[in-house]
């Protein structure tokens, strides 16, 4: 595999990291191979320049990330300054407002079903999600959490955002993430009686990627200790 640049971002490259931070980094390939592996407190990473240019063009999130606060540790051709020239706003990013919300009803209704750290890590996404986008709206994208949690209005999501390194009861977390889907989004809940079927069928005509992959990691999780 040809790397071409490595890039530290999130709370590291922030310098707000505390007691429980991820160590986020990114690793450039020449080639056409996409991989993220998480050991410990360690996410590593690794995209083809020609997904991450492709993302940047189309106003990508995760891409976003890395062209606000990613600093480079190995970058000798300079493809984080092309990265940044590359990005372009998209117009709305209510689609990732919804898909946000789509995964946190299905933690309201089904969270009893994953272990508590992946539910936890899962209830933050959703909420940092929908704050992230709506802060890209106004194209002044924030993504640390704690001024997230400064900016927003919503009582559920600043709990959510300033305790996340406290261990909770799952029902609480469930309780607090509902409320805020309550209050925040302009949506109704699932009606009475959907599935974890339905939710998967909507899952996948939007393609929800971190909700496939929860449900993924669910299951094998739940393989495991059969």
């Amino acid at each position: 595999m040809a790397i071409a640049a490595s890039l530290l971002f999130g709370s590291l490259a922030r310098a707000d990291h505390g007691k429980g931070s991820d160590t986020d980094l990114l690793m450039i390939n020449l080639e056409n191979e996409t991989r993220h592996v998480s050991v410990g407190h360690l996410s590593l990473y690794i995209y083809p320049w020609r997904q991450l240019e492709q993302d940047a063009q189309s106003g990508d999130l995760f891409t976003c990330h890395l062209v606000q606060e990613a600093k480079a540790l190995i970058d000798p051709d300079d493809y984080l300054a092309r990265l940044r020239r590359s990005f372009r706003f998209r117009q709305s990013y209510q689609e990732e407002v919804d898909r946000a919300s789509d995964l946190g009803w299905y933690l309201v209704l089904f969270g009893d079903e994953l272990n508590a750290a992946l539910l936890a890590k899962r209830v933050l996404w959703c909420v940092r999600t929908v704050l992230i986008a709506r802060s890209a709206d106004q194209r002044a994208p924030i993504f640390a959490p704690q001024e997230l949690a400064n900016r927003t209005r919503s009582r559920p999501a600043r709990d959510l955002l300033t305790r996340r390194h406290h261990q909770r009861g799952d029902d609480s977390l469930r309780q607090t993430l509902r409320a805020f889907l309550e209050t925040e989004i302009p949506s109704t809940p699932p009606p009475i009686g959907t599935d974890r079927s339905m939710f998967l069928a909507q899952f996948v005509a939007t393609s929800n990627k971190v909700a496939l992959q929860t449900l993924k990691q669910a299951d094998e999780s739940r393989a495991s200790y059969l």
